[in-house]
Protein backbone atom coordinates (compact mmCIF):
# COMPACT_ATOMS: atom_id res chain seq x y z
CA UNK A 1 0.00 0.00 0.00
CA UNK A 2 1.51 3.32 -0.82
CA UNK A 3 2.85 5.50 1.80
CA UNK A 4 0.49 8.87 2.91
CA UNK A 5 2.17 12.40 2.12
CA UNK A 6 2.17 12.80 5.75
CA UNK A 7 4.00 9.66 6.50
CA UNK A 8 6.49 10.12 3.37
CA UNK A 9 6.57 13.40 5.54
CA UNK A 10 7.39 12.46 8.66
CA UNK A 11 10.20 9.63 7.31
CA UNK A 12 11.99 12.74 6.01
CA UNK A 13 12.26 14.65 8.86
CA UNK A 14 13.14 11.55 10.86
CA UNK A 15 15.56 10.63 8.68
CA UNK A 16 17.29 14.12 7.85
CA UNK A 17 19.43 13.62 11.14
CA UNK A 18 21.73 10.51 9.63
CA UNK A 19 25.18 11.72 8.71
CA UNK A 20 25.49 12.00 5.40
CA UNK A 21 27.79 8.50 4.87
CA UNK A 22 24.83 6.91 6.41
CA UNK A 23 22.24 7.68 3.63
CA UNK A 24 21.77 4.84 1.53
CA UNK A 25 22.59 6.27 -1.83
CA UNK A 26 22.06 3.29 -3.64
CA UNK A 27 18.15 3.23 -2.55
CA UNK A 28 17.17 5.99 -4.92
CA UNK A 29 13.96 6.86 -2.56
CA UNK A 30 15.96 7.41 0.26
CA UNK A 31 18.84 9.76 -2.04
CA UNK A 32 16.22 12.27 -3.63
CA UNK A 33 14.68 12.16 -0.17
CA UNK A 34 18.26 13.45 0.90
CA UNK A 35 18.57 15.97 -1.94
CA UNK A 36 15.20 16.94 -2.05
CA UNK A 37 15.55 18.18 2.13
CA UNK A 38 19.06 19.25 1.55
CA UNK A 39 18.11 22.07 -1.57
CA UNK A 40 15.63 23.19 0.35
CA UNK A 41 17.42 23.58 3.40
CA UNK A 42 20.01 25.25 1.70
CA UNK A 43 17.64 27.80 -0.41
CA UNK A 44 16.07 28.37 2.72
CA UNK A 45 19.48 29.05 4.63
CA UNK A 46 21.24 31.29 1.84
CA UNK A 47 17.73 33.23 2.03
CA UNK A 48 17.56 33.84 5.69
CA UNK A 49 21.47 34.64 5.95
CA UNK A 50 21.35 37.09 2.88
CA UNK A 51 18.67 38.96 4.37
CA UNK A 52 20.27 38.96 8.01
CA UNK A 53 23.55 40.03 6.49
CA UNK A 54 22.26 42.83 4.57
CA UNK A 55 20.12 43.80 7.37
CA UNK A 56 23.22 44.15 9.82
CA UNK A 57 25.12 46.51 6.83
CA UNK A 58 21.73 48.60 6.67
CA UNK A 59 21.29 47.15 2.87
CA UNK A 60 17.36 47.38 1.79
CA UNK A 61 17.51 45.59 -2.02
CA UNK A 62 15.09 42.66 -3.26
CA UNK A 63 16.91 39.12 -4.53
CA UNK A 64 16.03 40.84 -8.02
CA UNK A 65 17.57 44.23 -7.37
CA UNK A 66 20.61 42.49 -5.99
CA UNK A 67 20.92 40.55 -8.85
CA UNK A 68 21.00 43.43 -11.02
CA UNK A 69 23.74 44.69 -8.80
CA UNK A 70 25.99 41.62 -9.32
CA UNK A 71 25.56 41.93 -12.98
CA UNK A 72 26.55 45.11 -13.13
CA UNK A 73 29.52 44.89 -11.05
CA UNK A 74 30.85 41.49 -12.64
CA UNK A 75 30.40 43.06 -16.35
CA UNK A 76 32.03 46.17 -15.51
CA UNK A 77 33.75 46.74 -12.25
CA UNK A 78 37.53 46.63 -12.23
CA UNK A 79 37.28 45.94 -16.03
CA UNK A 80 37.59 48.28 -19.37
CA UNK A 81 33.76 46.93 -20.23
CA UNK A 82 30.10 48.64 -20.27
CA UNK A 83 26.90 47.12 -20.06
CA UNK A 84 23.94 48.83 -21.50
CA UNK A 85 19.99 48.24 -20.61
CA UNK A 86 19.76 45.20 -23.49
CA UNK A 87 22.54 43.55 -22.26
CA UNK A 88 21.49 43.59 -18.57
CA UNK A 89 17.82 42.65 -19.66
CA UNK A 90 18.91 39.70 -21.56
CA UNK A 91 21.32 39.17 -18.38
CA UNK A 92 18.80 39.31 -16.39
CA UNK A 93 16.36 37.36 -18.58
CA UNK A 94 13.77 40.34 -18.24
CA UNK A 95 12.21 42.53 -20.49
CA UNK A 96 14.18 46.12 -21.45
CA UNK A 97 11.32 48.17 -19.89
CA UNK A 98 11.50 45.94 -16.63
CA UNK A 99 15.45 46.26 -16.62
CA UNK A 100 15.39 50.44 -17.04
CA UNK A 101 12.49 51.08 -14.14
CA UNK A 102 14.84 48.57 -11.93
CA UNK A 103 17.57 50.81 -13.22
CA UNK A 104 15.43 53.69 -12.23
CA UNK A 105 14.99 53.00 -8.97
CA UNK A 106 18.31 51.87 -8.05
CA UNK A 107 19.96 55.35 -9.61
CA UNK A 108 17.43 56.96 -7.18
CA UNK A 109 18.19 55.06 -3.92
CA UNK A 110 22.22 55.64 -4.84
CA UNK A 111 23.05 52.43 -6.00
CA UNK A 112 23.95 52.24 -9.59
CA UNK A 113 24.61 55.53 -12.39
CA UNK A 114 23.22 55.64 -15.92
CA UNK A 115 26.18 57.58 -18.33
CA UNK A 116 25.45 58.20 -22.23
CA UNK A 117 28.02 55.88 -24.06
CA UNK A 118 30.99 58.29 -25.30
CA UNK A 119 30.72 56.48 -28.61
CA UNK A 120 27.23 56.38 -29.39
CA UNK A 121 24.84 58.63 -27.91
CA UNK A 122 21.50 56.53 -28.25
CA UNK A 123 23.16 54.00 -25.50
CA UNK A 124 22.63 54.15 -21.66
CA UNK A 125 25.83 52.07 -19.81
CA UNK A 126 25.08 51.26 -15.90
CA UNK A 127 27.67 51.69 -13.73
CA UNK A 128 27.80 51.02 -10.06
CA UNK A 129 28.16 53.68 -7.35
CA UNK A 130 30.41 53.07 -4.46
CA UNK A 131 27.07 52.44 -2.30
CA UNK A 132 26.80 49.45 -5.40
CA UNK A 133 30.20 48.41 -5.45
CA UNK A 134 30.20 47.77 -1.72
CA UNK A 135 26.17 45.85 -2.09
CA UNK A 136 28.35 43.82 -5.02
CA UNK A 137 32.11 43.08 -3.02
CA UNK A 138 29.71 41.99 0.16
CA UNK A 139 27.76 39.58 -2.21
CA UNK A 140 30.86 38.20 -3.95
CA UNK A 141 32.50 37.70 -0.40
CA UNK A 142 29.76 35.79 0.78
CA UNK A 143 29.46 33.89 -2.35
CA UNK A 144 33.16 33.28 -2.49
CA UNK A 145 33.14 31.84 1.21
CA UNK A 146 30.05 29.57 0.30
CA UNK A 147 31.91 28.13 -2.51
CA UNK A 148 34.71 27.86 -0.86
CA UNK A 149 33.74 25.83 1.98
CA UNK A 150 31.56 23.18 -0.29
CA UNK A 151 34.91 22.64 -2.03
CA UNK A 152 37.50 22.85 0.11
CA UNK A 153 39.33 19.43 1.09
CA UNK A 154 37.72 18.05 -2.39
CA UNK A 155 39.88 16.22 -4.62
CA UNK A 156 39.86 17.40 -8.68
CA UNK A 157 37.60 14.61 -9.36
CA UNK A 158 35.05 15.24 -6.76
CA UNK A 159 35.42 18.85 -7.81
CA UNK A 160 34.59 18.09 -11.38
CA UNK A 161 31.45 15.72 -10.21
CA UNK A 162 30.40 18.57 -8.08
CA UNK A 163 30.15 21.82 -10.77
CA UNK A 164 28.79 18.75 -12.83
CA UNK A 165 25.80 18.30 -10.33
CA UNK A 166 25.39 22.32 -9.78
CA UNK A 167 25.44 22.86 -13.74
CA UNK A 168 22.32 19.96 -13.82
CA UNK A 169 20.62 21.84 -11.21
CA UNK A 170 21.28 25.25 -12.83
CA UNK A 171 20.22 23.45 -16.53
CA UNK A 172 16.84 21.89 -14.26
CA UNK A 173 16.26 25.56 -13.28
CA UNK A 174 16.77 27.01 -16.78
CA UNK A 175 13.91 24.61 -18.37
CA UNK A 176 11.42 24.95 -15.53
CA UNK A 177 11.43 28.51 -16.03
CA UNK A 178 11.39 28.36 -20.17
CA UNK A 179 8.41 26.00 -19.60
CA UNK A 180 6.66 27.88 -16.96
CA UNK A 181 7.01 31.24 -19.08
CA UNK A 182 5.61 29.20 -21.44
CA UNK A 183 2.74 28.13 -19.94
CA UNK A 184 1.94 31.57 -18.27
CA UNK A 185 2.08 33.00 -21.86
CA UNK A 186 -0.07 30.06 -23.51
CA UNK A 187 -2.37 30.94 -20.49
CA UNK A 188 -2.64 34.69 -21.18
CA UNK A 189 -3.43 34.03 -24.81
CA UNK A 190 -6.11 32.05 -23.89
CA UNK A 191 -7.54 34.08 -21.53
CA UNK A 192 -7.40 36.95 -24.25
CA UNK A 193 -8.95 35.06 -26.33
CA UNK A 194 -12.13 34.48 -24.72
CA UNK A 195 -12.85 37.85 -23.72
Amino acid sequence: MPKSFERHAQELVVSSDAPADQIDVSNGYDFIAEISRLLSNTYDSIDRLETLTQRSHGIDLTVSELNLIEVVGRKTLHKDATIGMSELARTLDIRVPSATAAVNRLVKRGYVQKKRDPEDARRVNVVLTRKGEKVFRLHAVFNQRMAQEVSDGLSVSERRVLLDGIRRLEHFYAKAQQSQREYLKKMSVSKGGRG
